[in-house]
């Protein structure tokens, strides 16, 4: 579950036959995907009243191929969704001692092509028998359904419900070195052995990564005490829940919910060997939080965990959880996870989840951060910055109570950096948008530039992505020849201008994956944005150039208001600390830009800034003298633009 909530996998009409969902779900990717290689010619399809359907032995051929390497188009194409590489979580174990112990065993594994499941069991043997719960267990007994001496009766039984679902021939004599093999030391070792044998695609689909020790262990030194009652709804193998059992006396407080099988077995045995002198049942279960628990009455003093991001839903569940959660339209699993945790704390509780930054500040987020703010009580936020191995994405700690107290304050931490915002501020900004970046001073610049009267781009511009060719290879090259022109990516879009061109397409938009209307290419005047950025850049262009999915377009639709003292302000060190407070985003984004104050001065000014800009554009050493200006024309004081250019610099 929480790790992993996926669509059930069956064919339409007969086993043979394959609708889109059924075909991304046996290929690993998603089904928009799916649809870009359909169009590329990369899928054979076949369709018949009107609705498309997939032979499954022609995806077989197709993922056969992938695996092989065979479709390098498509492999270089492909997303962490279908990758098929093994990596070690580091940010989960940290001593280079204990990961050199790992590889010996992945090899193994590997090398012997063992499936997961009867590894992970033998490993589970390899525990057991070190932490003195097993004795004399060798693979011959398990061959020969030997009873095996346990010095724990629950989990004997645990054991014994998962024995038989390993099917004999998946373990073999020769994987005795998994029974006897030195295990690194740490609290969660199966844990990591798990982690480090599923699939980078796997956990990429399913949303999941394990959280640093440190991290976990900080959020339980914060709330729990011995006689707290604590949940993890996305338990994985147990690494909250061990922590929460350094604490909590009663194990039976301590309660795990996930919807992967292995994994819970895995947490079942952690909280068992932890106490392994008491006798219980762990309240630790294999379920999907969000469809299989219903009107649950239990309240817990604490709620933590790392929930999915991203996790793919099927038409039914999103159907289920519209009815479930109307107030949740993004259809974000850490939203449902948050918003159904909500439920079951106390009214003293503290809920604390690991999330993407982006739920502060994306549009689409504001869905969930309505709801936080209205019900809720903001504690704490704290900026973690990148903390998981391949996942480029900044991570926040949110902490929240019941309380709903807007009048307190929030604590934020940041970048070595303690500091206090009212909470009840969010509720005015657009989108609900937390603005955590931006402490009492960088508010008073930020009032003072929107006290100016202005106007913004909210439905007074028109929008264009660059082209998505779906084979930058057959159609791009880094030579201009007969018929091409050159085209621009977001590395290109300089202050003003774009660099001079280093690829070369012939305009065949009925051949590219996603292309915007020529006319928006082609139009007279245009802004050319740099997408994936920590800044605002934009360029000027009245040369009619083609852009790719990198580099996006921006057609401002007001009268009288000129395109280049747009790109003057959006270019200033005004409007970077405005993009750097308020949003704080590796991406630059519509919602972004259409906030933004575009200020009503007199066409003197203008015309003013307009001549700086053609003079930058010529020479980018007056960029200065125009930024300047830009900051002039605002009412702020010394202390403040002096504070502005420090950020900005």
């Amino acid at each position: 579950m929480v790790s992993n909530i996926h669509t059930d996998f069956t064919a339409n009409n007969h086993k043979d036959i394959l609708n889109i969902e059924n075909t991304a779900e046996l290929l690993g990717i998603s089904t928009a995907t799916v649809r870009n290689w359909v169009k590329c010619g990369y899928l054979p399809t076949h369709s018949k009243n009107n609705k498309r359907f997939f032979y499954r032995r022609d995806i077989e051929q197709t993922k056969s191929k992938l695996l092989n390497g065979e479709l390098e188009k498509l492999n270089q194409r492909a997303n962490k969704i279908k990758a098929r590489k093994i990596f070690i979580p580091e940010e989960y174990i940290k001593n280079q001692i204990q990961i050199d112990k790992l590889h010996p065993i992945i090899n193994f594994i590997q090398i012997n092509n063992i499936e997961i499941e009867p590894a992970l069991f033998l490993l589970s043997l390899n525990f057991l028998k070190t932490e003195k719960i097993f004795l004399n267990i060798n693979t011959q007994d398990l061959l020969k359904k030997k009873k095996l001496i346990c010095t724990n009766k629950q989990i004997q039984k645990e054991i014994n419900s998962w024995f038989p679902e390993i099917k004999k021939a998946g373990i073999k004599k020769h994987f005795s070195f998994l029974l006897d093999c030195e295990l690194p030391e740490h609290r969660d070792v199966l844990g990591i052995l798990y982690q480090s044998l599923l699939f980078e695609g796997k956990k990429s689909q399913s949303g999941s990564y394990y959280t640093p020790i440190n991290i976990v262990d900080n959020i339980i030194k914060d709330y729990v005490k011995k006689d707290s009652k604590v949940l993890d709804p996305c338990c994985g193998t147990g690494q909250f829940l061990l922590a929460f059992s350094d604490i909590v006396e009663d194990p039976l407080n301590i309660y795990g919910i996930d919807y992967d099988k292995i994994a819970v077995r895995i947490a079942r045995l952690n909280i068992l060997t932890k106490f392994k002198s008491k006798n219980f049942i762990p309240n630790i279960f294999c379920k999907n939080t969000l469809f299989d628990i219903e009107n649950d009455d239990s309240k817990f003093d604490v709620i933590a965990t790392n929930p999915p991001w991203g996790a793919h839903f099927s038409k039914v569940e999103i159907k289920k959880l519209k009815t479930i959660h109307p107030q949740i339209t993004s259809f974000e699993s850490f939203s449902y996870f948050l918003k159904k945790s909500l439920n079951w704390l106390s009214r003293s509780g503290t809920i604390s989840f690991i999330l993407p930054e982006s739920i502060l500040n994306v549009q689409i987020h504001k869905d969930i951060r309505e709801v936080i703010l209205k019900t809720t009580q903001v504690k704490k936020i704290i900026y973690l910055n990148r903390v998981f191995k391949n996942v480029f994405t900044p991570v926040i700690r949110l902490d929240l109570g019941m309380q709903n107290k807007k009048t307190k304050q929030t604590t934020i931490y940041n970048a070595n950096k303690k500091y206090k915002l009212q909470q009840i501020k969010w509720m005015s900004n657009h989108d609900f948008i937390f603005n955590i970046h931006t402490n009492k001073f960088d508010s008073q610049i930020i009032n003072k530039i929107y006290q100016t009267k202005h106007i913004t781009l909210k439905n007074k511009a028109s929008w264009a992505l660059g082209i998505v060719t779906g084979n930058n290879k057959k159609f791009i090259t880094s030579n201009n020849k007969k018929d091409f022109e050159p085209i621009y990516k977001g590395k290109d879009v300089k202050r003003f201008i774009l660099d001079k061109p280093s690829s070369y397409i012939q305009f065949q938009p009925e051949k590219f994956q996603q292309v915007a209307p020529e006319e928006k290419y082609r139009i007279k005047e245009k802004l050319i944005y740099k997408f994936i950025s920590k800044n605002l850049t934009f360029a000027y262009d009245d040369r009619k150039r083609l852009t790719l999915n990198s580099a996006n377009i921006l057609i401002p639709e007001i009268p009288n208001y000129p395109i280049k003292v747009i790109a003057a302000l959006f270019n200033s060190s005004v409007y970077q600390f405005i993009f750097q407070k308020n949003f704080s985003s590796i991406k630059v984004l519509r919602s972004h830009i259409e906030d933004l104050p575009l200020p009503l001065w007199k066409k003197s000014t203008f015309s003013k800034i307009i001549k700086l800009v053609d003079k930058t554009i010529q020479n980018q050493v007056y960029f200065q003298e125009l930024d300047n200006y830009i900051i002039s024309k605002f009412l702020l004081s010394q202390k403040e633009k002096t504070h502005i250019k420090k950020i900005t610099k």
